[in-house]
């Protein structure tokens, strides 16, 4: 899965008497943004994800280091140790049967074991076909789950994929709480489980810390969870604060109303550069590169943009270079493809697209698109050439490079119009229900080598059909694609998926169903007390590690 990186900034908090005078045991975090939901299944922001690690955590994740790592297990299973086996199913394919174990002392926030009962219900949930998660991809390949005792459990995958050993995207819930609301009605869950109703229930959570208050798109109240069974923080509570704006969170930084802003949902890139400029002597501010994916998702289905000419001319036409040197300080280079540079299956052999104004017209001539004179460019039947850039109304970085954006495309004589809107809807109904007659400037953090199978593969278009469930917004459709992330998946040699990884990007770079800009760095601005903080660079938050964070001035 794939984080949306979220940049909703909505509303000011303002604090009770009682907060404030908690301020030398509270660390306040200014964060740009509020999720959709804090239930754990129903999202893939990573506003969410940053929260939701203080206060859960993942069976595995990528660590520090790009590595897979337990976080709620004791081993990462393996053919090598004997916890990870082949098996045959059903339809004569064979494939393989995870053995996992959870801490015998990990409990949920109000004092109940943490077992096994709770992964074979928060599997149901994601199975039952009247829900839809975030990843339902992951809940399809489960074909068998079994539990051998309170804290030991297997569960068979449908393939033997080079992941094969990764058991991430389940999201554990809580049995015992939210069962009987599940049972009720699985059609109606997402809106009337507890995480919505009542998200301060201690129930709900199981990380260093749980959610005491929240004010909704302002504020997240956390405090020190008695039950927590591993390091205990040396951070008694922790205020999330969401800002409107990026000049508001400045200033209560600038305040001491707020002590950290976070690279992955704090202040963009741009606002990092110039904070620094002008206080960076009594800060410490740093800068993580890292596997965030910027981009402009295009909708192949509306009739201009599905011609792949047309997208290359788009491309060709627009400066990267003027963005990265006007609004980065030379930082978030131009990327080629949704693949990282840093990553080991990258290669810069693909076609490029650098600032070329006469091949982007040439393109357009080819492809039916003339112009007179300085007007917009017509076809025969005397269209002109038009489309939506859509974006959040939230991000004023994003809406300078829409202008860098459409300046450049009128210059090239394409008529674009910008609607900018809450990512809220951008993110929950535009996007996913692919109502957006043009492309939507968006980004996405994953991890490293991570399959682009829900945003490329075409069974992954959202639809009424699949639930709007797919990441694959462009309604891109390549047969010989949709071969090439299967032949990946199922590849467990690293040396031989690496030549199918170089195909895959060549044709993505060549078809362009997304308009790639940048891989984009974080910037990060702590107090100079504040320690202990590790940005990872991918999908998986520095908030998981909260419990290792610590403060000098006490």
């Amino acid at each position: 899965m794939r984080k949306l990186i979220g940049i909703l900034l909505l509303a000011w908090v303002t604090l009770t008497s009682a907060s404030i005078a908690q301020a030398n045991e509270t660390l306040k975090i200014g964060i740009s943004g509020y999720p959709e939901t804090l239930h754990p299944s129903f999202s893939s922001s990573a506003v969410q994800s940053y929260i939701l690690g203080f206060v859960r955590r993942p069976i595995m994740v990528y660590n520090h280091d790009w590595k897979i790592a337990c976080m709620l297990c004791d081993t990462v299973p393996s053919f090598d140790n004997g916890l990870a086996k082949k098996v045959p199913l059903a339809d004569g394919k064979e494939g393989v049967q995870l053995s996992l174990s959870l801490p015998q002392n990990a409990k949920w926030g109000d004092g109940v074991p943490l077992t096994t009962k709770d992964v074979a219900f928060s599997i149901a949930v994601g199975q039952n076909t009247n829900v839809a998660v975030a990843d339902k991809e992951v809940f399809d390949r489960i074909v068998d789950f079994n539990v051998v005792d309170d804290h030991h459990f297997t569960v068979t995958l449908d393939r033997i994929d080079y992941t094969y050993n990764a058991f991430m995207g389940v999201e554990i819930l809580p049995a015992h709480l939210e069962k009987p609301v599940f049972d009720q009605d699985p059609a109606t869950y997402q809106k009337r489980s507890l995480y919505v109703t009542a998200p301060a229930t201690p129930g709900l959570w199981f990380g260093p810390y749980l959610v005491t208050k929240v004010i909704t798109a302002s504020a997240v109240m956390l405090e020190e969870n008695p039950y927590w069974w591993g390091k205990k923080p040396q951070i008694a509570a922790i205020q999330l604060r969401n800002f409107e704006n990026t000049a508001a969170l400045e200033a209560s930084l600038r305040a001491g109303e707020i002590d950290y802003t976070p690279g992955e949902v704090g202040l963009s890139l741009d606002k990092v550069i110039g904070f620094e400029k002008r206080f960076g002597d009594q800060y410490d501010i740093s800068y993580k590169k890292g596997l965030s994916f910027y981009h402009l998702d295009v909708n192949t289905d509306f009739a201009p943009l599905g011609d792949r000419r047309v997208r290359q001319a788009l491309l060709y036409a627009i400066d990267r270079n003027e963005i990265s040197q006007k609004l980065f300080a030379g930082k978030n280079a131009p990327t080629l493809d949704f693949i990282h540079p840093d990553d080991p299956v990258f290669t810069d052999d693909v076609p490029h697209y650098p600032f070329n104004a006469a091949k982007a017209d040439e393109l357009l001539n080819n492809a039916g698109w003339a112009r007179t004179g300085n007007a917009m460019r017509k076809n025969a039947a005397g269209d002109t050439l038009h489309f939506t850039l859509y974006g959040a109304t939230e991000s004023s970085t994003g809406q300078l490079i829409q202008q860098v954006l459409q300046n450049r495309w009128k210059q090239a004589g394409i008529d674009v119009d910008i609607l900018n809107q809450p990512a809220r809807v951008l993110f929950g109904e535009t996007l996913p229900h692919r109502k957006f007659d043009g492309v939507a400037m968006f980004g996405w953090i994953s991890a490293p080598e991570h399959l682009p199978l829900t945003i490329l593969k075409s069974d992954q278009i959202p639809s009424a059909k699949n639930h709007y469930e797919g990441q694959n917004y462009t309604g891109y459709n390549n047969p010989k694609v949709d071969a090439l992330i299967d032949q990946i998946e199922l590849e467990l040699d690293f040396n031989k998926r690496v030549p199918l990884w170089h195909e895959l990007q060549k044709i993505y770079a060549a078809d362009l169903p997304a308009l790639p800009l940048y891989h984009g760095e974080s910037g990060f601005i702590f107090p100079k007390w504040l320690k202990g903080i590790r940005p990872t660079g991918h999908m998986y938050p520095s908030s998981l590690w909260a419990e290792q964070w610590y403060r000098t001035d006490q």
